[in-house]
């Protein structure tokens, strides 16, 4: 097994590897090794997975394990340009880091794409961190960012808030990690406002510098395996269903289901 570098501060493609049939002891074991060094893995040109191999391998990159979607068993979901979630321009976010259970991993395939081409947009939280300057480190070291998501899509979602590290220490490797993202990002709370803005503005100079970013241009069937506690994404662009059709099937790792993430926020919510 060989691994190509998809960008200089992170990622790799994943090469002589059955996607299908290969996971010996000896190869997750390699292949886990690569993600806490990478931080994100590509396999292409292994063909469609059924959801049942599609769970399997992502349970590989735990704990936790693949979240149930729905309660009944539902690992697998489907990421598609025909509903607001799949097609709307996306800034840069960790997925639910405005909870105080965060996505771990996520897993995506790319079932159907638009003849005209499409791509996901990285950046990594501990890249960015390590490119700070040391004063900068030491100011943020022991300080804590309010996440708090507004949500545009018709689901009838509470407004969620939650608080984290700015600078998170990777559960798994112990890695400092920039934990701060312009989409969800609210407020520095040791600071005053002008402080905070201020002190955002320049970790986001840092963090999604035009160097910073891969931008992976999809390929059918491939599967990219992200950690979403060290990696952002974002969709730069509206992806029109009339240009053709955007799906990828996802699988992610989590402690707690989106499900009661959201009964938690509605009851953080109602009126006292």
């Amino acid at each position: 097994m060989r691994f190509r570098p998809l960008h200089p501060d992170f990622g790799a493609q994943v090469l002589d590897f059955d996607i299908q049939h290969g996971g010996s002891a000896e190869e997750i074991a390699e292949l886990r090794d690569a993600y806490d060094r990478f931080g994100m893995l590509l396999f292409r040109g292994g063909g469609r997975l059924s959801h049942r191999r599609h769970v399997e391998l992502a349970r590989w990159f735990g704990p936790p394990d693949p979240v149930d979607n729905s309660g009944s068993g539902d690992f697998v979901s489907v990421l598609q340009n025909e509903e607001d979630a799949g097609s709307m321009v996306l800034p840069f976010h960790s997925d639910l880091t405005y909870t105080d259970c965060p996505i771990k991993a996520i897993c995506l395939q790319a079932i159907a794409l638009p003849e005209s081409g499409t791509s996901t947009t990285y950046v990594s939280g501990a890249a960015a961190w390590r490119k700070l300057p040391p004063d900068l480190q030491e100011l943020l070291a022991d300080k804590t960012l309010l996440h708090r998501y507004v949500s545009r899509m018709a689901y009838g979602w509470p407004d969620f808030d939650a608080e984290h590290p700015v600078r998170l220490l990777h559960p798994r490797t112990g890695e400092p990690v920039l934990f701060v993202t312009e989409h969800h990002a609210e407020h520095i709370l040791e600071m005053d406002e002008a402080q905070s803005r201020a002190v955002l503005d320049a970790l986001f100079a840092t963090l999604y510098a035009p160097d910073a970013r891969y931008e992976h241009q999809w390929q059918l069937d491939d599967v990219l395996m992200w950690d979403n506690l060290v990696l952002q994404h974002a969709r730069t662009e509206h992806s029109d269903p009339a240009r053709g059709r955007r799906a990828l099937q996802r699988v992610a790792l989590a402690e707690v289901g989106l499900q009661e993430l959201v009964d938690r926020a509605r009851e953080r919510h109602q009126p006292a």
